[in-house]
């Protein structure tokens, strides 16, 4: 491990960006040089708000910084495409915020550019990097629950952006600003993480716009998604999300297996009677993080990782490879919902 941290720059300072912004100044290994954001008083406050240094209205003036290694992309995937290729041009790392690209196949583009100028390349589910997570998907893979055969998904996130400005991208259907893709293909990610990442097969979905806001060419983005994706082995991940609910319901994310269940983060039993135990997370974890604060970034160990990917500690987590068979997941599921037809994936 290098003394000098890991000098990053943040690009968007939306959620997300404000989110890596206030990670990466806590994070003991990485500091923030500068952000690049247009909107000046977005700008202003994150630069007053985490104390960074500098600020720059366009993201290329960030990539001539030479004072800065690697930077955090956390603009929409429109928007983001050319950043990519642009930040490894000017040498810096990089990591890609969710979703990660428009279509899967922008995926192979990162990573030749990646592979072409030496650099790091990460892809963003932070939720992977939270020590729980991570053991949970080691207990599966060690035989806790038996074999997993099916995931389970309900969410509902209160949201109706603009359809104009910064936001308008989430209302356009497969740009992957719907419910789908900018909510809830975290727990998707999540639960395909549990199950050890198994090849996707097929894809079926149908989905609804209950209040579009937007009436372009490519229809409205969904406010309701239902989904299926098929695994190798019989495995299948079911998906049911909305991002305006008129209900109370809560939010599931289990995963079953033939001798346990993974239930509210917990390793479920049923034994043989009709009752249920819980387990805790427990047992030893593959990435040694520093010990977080009390009131602990959502991108602390995602951030941490990063840079222990950088220093060539830790593979990137996501790696190119996840991040291109998840994405064509998601290609499958947006393309199902749009035309009624299950979607083999190759």
């Amino acid at each position: 491990m290098s003394n000098a941290p890991l000098r990053l720059g943040i690009v968007g300072c939306g959620w997300a960006g404000q989110q890596a912004v206030e990670a990466g100044q806590t994070v003991p290994r990485t500091t923030v040089v500068a952000i690049a954001e247009p909107i000046e008083a977005l700008r202003s406050t994150t630069i007053e708000s985490y104390g960074v240094s500098r600020g720059y209205e366009d993201y290329r003036q960030l990539l001539n910084d030479s004072e800065i290694d690697a930077v955090y992309l956390a603009v929409n995937p429109p928007m983001r495409y050319q950043m990519v290729l642009d930040s490894f041009e000017a040498g810096k790392h990089v990591q890609v915020q969710k979703p990660h690209a428009v279509r899967a196949g922008q995926i192979l583009e990162f990573e030749h550019k990646a592979k072409l100028t030496g650099k790091t390349l990460q892809f963003c589910y932070f939720m992977r990097h939270y020590p729980h997570n991570r053991q949970l998907s080691a207990m599966v893979a060690a035989g806790a629950i038996g074999e997993a055969y099916h995931a389970r998904i309900f969410g509902k996130y209160h949201s109706r952006p603009e359809p104009a400005g910064i936001t308008k991208w989430l209302q356009v259907y497969g740009q992957k600003g719907g419910v789908l893709g900018q909510h809830y293909s975290h727990e998707l990610d999540l639960a395909w993480f549990w199950m050890g990442c198994p090849k996707p097969e097929w894809a079926f979905a149908g989905q609804h716009a209950v209040y579009p806001l937007y009436d372009g060419p490519e229809g409205p983005a969904e406010d309701y998604f239902s989904g299926m994706v098929g695994l190798k082995g019989g495995k299948i991940i079911q998906i049911d999300c909305s991002r305006w609910l008129h209900s109370e319901s809560k939010t599931v994310m289990e995963l079953y297996g033939s001798e346990g269940a993974i239930s509210n983060g917990k390793i479920a039993r049923n034994d043989g009677k009709g009752n249920i135990s819980f387990e805790e997370a427990s047992g030893p974890l593959d990435v040694t993080h520093t010990q977080p604060p009390e009131t602990m970034p959502a991108f602390y160990y995602e951030i941490e990782h990063f840079a222990m990917a950088v220093a060539g500690e830790v593979e990137p987590e996501m790696n190119a490879a996840d991040a291109y068979t998840f994405m064509k997941i998601l290609d499958a599921l947006y393309d199902s919902a749009k035309d009624n037809q299950k979607i083999m994936i190759d």
